[in-house]
């Protein structure tokens, strides 16, 4: 890697070399989880009960007919949602 792109990456993240391989590896060994939680189709990780489902299911159907800035709200809630997933699932 050119020394250039190494500045331009640890000015952007303010990580050493080292210090960026470390989080990079430990983000890899979650990524399944947190491809489950943030995943947009709906199906979320496979842990999450029925009732989770089914509330996400509802603000989902409710999408069409709210407001643009209640529309970022039930996607920001679904976010919030699968986020508190995951960190049950790593418990």
């Amino acid at each position: 890697m050119s020394e250039e792109v190494r500045a331009q990456r640890e000015e952007q993240t303010g990580l050493s070399d080292a210090e960026f391989s470390d989080v990079m590896a430990k983000l890899g060994s979650v990524a399944p989880l947190v491809r489950g939680v943030f995943d947009r189709s709906g199906e979320g990780g496979a842990t999450r009960s029925a009732a989770c489902r089914g509330r996400e299911s509802l603000l989902l159907a409710l999408k069409p007919y709210l407001s643009p800035t209640r529309c970022e709200m039930v996607d920001y809630l679904i976010r919030m949602a699968r986020l508190g997933d995951l960190l049950r699932a790593l418990q």
